[in-house]
């Protein structure tokens, strides 16, 4: 006779029926998920108002707009996209840990559309792979336009930090 029966037991009744419930609560989240599933009504009553200020991020923001934005890459870089492929662009001249890389965030990187209608990026990169005194000496430098389908690379790489590259941002492209 088994010395313990309802141990026996309650592992026999207990398996199942947690086995069930995660069956019922896996199909229920995919029955959710499913096209054609129901789906919770959207409210047309605005957010209650809240006592709080908006930060400084939010109030620099444009205000929405109800166009939908492109969902291909056909349309011209926005500031934005260009800061995006420099940064993607450029890594590779970071030899090492890619981890130990730190780009200025877009806020604090200088990205600007030169008179030719191409975008100028300067991208601060503190190098971690690099001995000390060199950690913060070098940025990523870009010039592109187009689209993101199909950039336009006038000018990428890694030059020595320093305002004279910012200044000197609209200055003619050589010509080869």
């Amino acid at each position: 006779m088994d010395p313990n029966p309802r141990a026996r037991r309650r592992r026999g009744v207990a398996r199942p029926m947690l086995a069930a419930t995660g069956v019922v609560a896996v199909v229920a989240t995919f029955a959710a998920c499913a096209p054609g599933a129901p789906v919770a009504p959207a409210t047309t009553e605005p957010p209650a108002a809240t006592t709080s200020s908006p930060s400084p991020t939010e109030s620099a923001m444009p205000p929405a707009s109800d166009e939908p934005i492109a969902a291909d890459a056909d349309h011209p870089l926005s500031n934005l996209d260009a800061y995006a492929l420099c940064r993607a662009r450029t890594y590779a001249y970071y030899p090492g840990d890619f981890a130990l890389l730190e780009y200025a965030p877009f806020a604090d990187a200088t990205v600007l559309l030169r008179d030719d209608g191409l975008w100028f990026v300067y991208i601060e990169v503190d190098d971690g792979n690099r001995t000390p005194d060199l950690v913060d000496s070098s940025a990523s430098n870009c010039i592109v336009g187009g689209t993101l389908a199909e950039p336009q690379w006038e000018l990428f790489g890694v030059v020595a930090r320093g305002p004279d590259v910012i200044d000197d941002y609209n200055a003619p492209l050589a010509t080869p």
